[in-house]
Order: structure tokens, then sequence, then C-alpha cells
């Protein structure tokens, strides 16, 4: 019998191989990928999310993929304390495949039981948020040091390269600079104790600058306690 493959080179082979192993990853295989959420549960910490990339068909125009439901989004945390951060529509980041279905996992925490075979299945993902596009990438970043900020950049807590310390609410500041000093909304405290401010400093109802003695009279001694 005639071998009807016989004529066929090893490079031929090799190609054959390629194509059909590289169709059936590209069906089958899911690793990771940039999307955004469509919604998010708060109670529950789990997503709906949107790919970002279009689905190629062999024919026909490219099309949009179909959501992802029940994904668990990752905020940084351990043992000791939590990041919160609001998740809204469209907030960006990477979507993640599972190797094996997380179903259970999901819902029961732990070490789970699979609930089905299927391996590196779109409806097994997760999504970590804070992969950028350019589009979405962040106004004002300012590349020193640790800055938590809100998205507009007025309220911050920030621990800047060179030592520095700063917060702001954005009605007020406080700056605790390298050597020490602290500017509270431009009162200066020194290391030394030294307190410098262009405005009065008021104690009680008692004004630095405009309050009276009492119990004397005008002359050289030394007057009583200060009065309002």
């Amino acid at each position: 019998m005639i071998d009807p493959l016989a004529s066929r080179t090893r490079e031929q082979f090799a190609k054959m191989l390629r194509e059909i192993f590289g169709e059936y990853l590209k069906d089958n295989v899911r690793t990771s990928v940039p999307g955004h959420v469509l919604s998010f549960d708060p109670d529950t910490q789990l997503a709906e999310v949107q790919i970002g990339l279009m689905l190629e068909p062999r024919v026909g125009d490219p099309v949009p993929r179909r959501q992802i439901v029940r994904v668990p989004v990752q905020f940084w945390g351990g043992s000791g304390g939590t990041l919160e951060c609001r998740i809204g529509e469209g907030v960006e980041g990477a979507i993640f495949f599972s190797q094996e279905c997380i179903d259970s996992w999901v819902d029961q925490g732990g070490v789970a039981a699979k609930s089905e075979p299927r391996r590196f299945s779109i409806n097994d993902a997760y999504f970590v948020p804070g992969v950028r596009s350019v589009p979405g990438a962040i106004s004002g970043f300012a590349n020193d040091g640790i800055r938590l900020r809100s998205v507009d950049g007025v309220t911050y807590a920030w621990l800047k390269d060179d030592k520095t310390v700063s917060m702001s609410n954005g009605a007020g500041f406080i700056t605790i600079e390298p050597g020490g000093t602290v500017n509270i909304n431009g009162v200066m405290i020194t290391p030394a104790s030294l307190v410098t401010t262009p405005n009065d400093v008021v104690a009680g109802e008692i004004s630095l600058t405009k309050h009276r003695t009492s119990g004397v009279q005008q002359g050289t001694q030394i007057s009583g306690v200060p009065i309002p």
C-alpha cells in the first residue's frame, strides 16, 4: 500500500503541525488580556468585565467578545489590613484566566473540589485593576515616592523620595519636611518648638496679638494675666 503522505517533506509536516496546534491554542488556551469593568458588586467584590480586544472570526468582521460574569477583583491586602478603592464602570485592568475551573473556589474559598474539568476557560477569569491604556493614564502623575490620592489629585497622602511627608484634603495641608519642620496651612513648627505664623494665635478666648492685661496701671511693672 502506498502512503499518500510519503512525498511530504519533514518541513511540510512541521508546518502542518504548527498550524494545527496554533489554531488549537488560539481557540482553547487563554492566559491574560486587558479589559475593563462593566459593573461591580461591593458586597461580593465580584465584577462583570469586558475583554478590551475584539474577537477575529475566520469569516467576517471583528466583533466584541461576550461579557464575563462573577469575576473576582483583586484588592491589595493581607492579614494586617486591606486597601479599598472604589471600582466603577470603565475601570481598566488585566483579566487573567485560571488554568482550572474556579467556580467552587469563588463560592467556598479554601481548597474546593472542581465543579467542572474545564481548563483555561473564559469563564474562569479574575480581574486586576490598574493596568491602563494611554487614554486611561493617570492625570498629574508625580513619579515621586508613594502617593495615595483621589482621582483628581486634590486629596492625597504622599511619602516623597526626599523623605517629605505631605497630606491634603483640598482645603488644608500638612507637610513634614526632612529636617522635621511641620507646615500646617502655612504655620511653621520647627524642631526647636518655635512657631512662625503670619496670622494670629488664639488660646481659648485669648488672642496673642489683641489681648489686654488686667490688674495694672500703665508703668514699668509686670502685669497680671491676660484677658480676652
